[in-house]
């Protein structure tokens, strides 16, 4: 008989990472998983009863914005509003920050937040009136590709992004795209791609990247997307998927649309992330939070332990972490998600304000950070769960 920290008992455990899906015991000790297996006889200092829960590896949000004021519609707060409080216990800033204000970024969010938050560098310094890629004066590739070098060294910066579209490139089309690249290839880091409204041409932008760089925003509802007038993927969207480009959902503002995704899907179009772009202009909808983005695609007729699989390994897969978060198997860390579905009829909207009824939502019960419990039931059962900061 063994002693843990903390053990969840009963729980339906889906494990992407592990081929696991069925009800099990999971044990933590010293904020790491010790396994997921059968510890009826073991003991612990604190011992969740998880039957009638669905217990799955932390949720990952790829994309996000979580630095106040650094986005058009402000950030939002890492631990209430975008991580641990809804059941998400990694984020990633999706270029909130550039090297011009990086050092206010890490002081005030990385390193003050539970929720654990890596993040994406902007390609140009600072946020800026009129379209941010749009100015010379908002670029210093040197200062950029060694500060993505050195926060890629201290495990917070995962690379380069840049906003493709004319709203933030202005006159100068491409040439951000071209400049994101080579800071990411010259600082040994990855690449995020906002797709956007051109120019430049998506035809353009997918020449430019290459495996391991993610195109985010890709089922956006927009002519210029990875489909054509024909509502069929591209000749170039297939050859970037031949060349092992990543797709991330980052449903945002205006920024996902279902009918986009159902031309995907019949087209067999590859998805490597759900993820929310969560910022102050949509956490009041129509994004709200991670659970109900996973929502969507169970309503897209995704399966659970797929929809899992996208929220947990296969980012943290593009991340280059999965060696520590996305998965429960022993020595990982122990971030874990426990949560139910509720059936009904659920009024959900995509970023084109077409609003759909899906009869499956998302409740999260507790979420688990390091092996502690960070966010759990209250007593009054019409309450929220409750965080603890």
């Amino acid at each position: 008989m063994a002693h843990h920290d903390l053990l969840i008992r009963g729980a339906r455990v889906i494990d992407p990472a592990q081929n696991i899906d069925g009800i099990h015991d999971i044990a933590v000790k010293d904020g790491r998983i010790v396994g997921v297996s059968d510890y009826a006889s073991d003991t612990a200092d604190r011992i969740i009863d998880a039957q009638g829960l669905t217990a799955s590896p932390g949720w990952i949000d790829l994309h996000v914005h979580v630095f106040d004021g650094a986005v058009t519609s402000g950030g939002v707060d890492a631990d209430t509003q975008a991580g641990i409080a809804t059941g998400v216990t990694t984020v990633v800033d999706a270029g909130s920050s550039g090297a011009g204000t990086w050092k206010a970024f890490r002081q005030y969010v990385v390193e003050r937040s539970q929720t654990r938050v890596y993040a994406y560098l902007n390609v140009s310094l600072m946020p800026s009136r009129g379209p941010r890629h749009g100015s010379w004066d908002n670029f210093s590739q040197g200062t950029t590709i060694q500060l993505a070098e050195a926060e890629a060294a201290r495990g917070l910066c995962l690379g380069i992004k840049v906003l493709a579209s004319q709203r933030h490139c202005g006159n100068l089309g491409i040439i951000p795209m071209q400049l994101a690249r080579q800071a990411s290839r010259l600082s040994g880091t990855g690449l995020m791609v906002h797709l956007g409204e051109a120019p430049p041409i998506i035809e353009d932008v997918l020449e430019l990247m290459d495996e391991g760089d993610i195109l985010t925003h890709c089922w956006k509802g927009v002519y210029g997307g990875l489909l054509g007038r024909d509502k069929k993927p591209l000749p170039e969207t297939w050859a970037a998927v031949e060349r092992g480009v990543k797709f991330d959902i980052a449903h945002g503002q205006s920024s996902f649309a279902y009918d986009t995704a159902r031309y995907a899907m019949d087209a067999g179009l590859p998805v490597h992330a759900i993820s929310t772009d969560i910022h102050g202009g949509n956490v009041k909808g129509p994004v709200y939070n991670m659970a109900t983005t996973m929502a969507k695609f169970l309503h897209l007729g995704f399966d659970l332990p797929e929809v899992i699989r996208l929220s947990t390994l296969s980012p943290a897969q593009l991340m280059h972490k999965d060696h520590e978060v996305g998965s429960l198997e022993p020595g990982r860390r122990a971030d874990i998600t426990l949560f139910h579905l509720v059936e009904g009829q659920f009024p959900l909207t995509d970023a084109e304000r077409k609003t759909e009824i899906a009869d499956r939502n998302f409740v999260v019960d507790y979420t688990v950070l390091g092996g502690a419990v960070v966010l759990e039931p209250t007593d009054d059962e019409e309450t929220m769960p409750h965080v603890s900061l």
